[in-house]
């Protein structure tokens, strides 16, 4: 989806270096993405004392996650 919004040259620049890459709109993606992740790991780790899971099933289906990106 083609959209405007309006991020500091620095930012962009970080974002650019961070992921290796010279194309704004995959370094742009990818933060994203890395942020939503991250978002959903911390409120899953929000329910770690409410609910009972196995945290190796977790590391393995957050490794997987991982790996299809590549």
């Amino acid at each position: 989806m083609r959209t405007t919004i309006n991020i500091s040259d620095s930012v962009i620049r970080e974002a650019e270096t961070l992921y290796e890459t010279r194309n704004r709109s995959r370094a742009i993606e990818n933060a994203i993405k890395d942020a939503i992740r991250f978002n959903k790991l911390k409120k899953l780790m929000l329910l770690k004392s409410k609910i009972s899971f196995d945290e190796n099933k977790v590391r393995a289906l957050r490794e997987e996650e991982i790996n299809e990106q590549f």
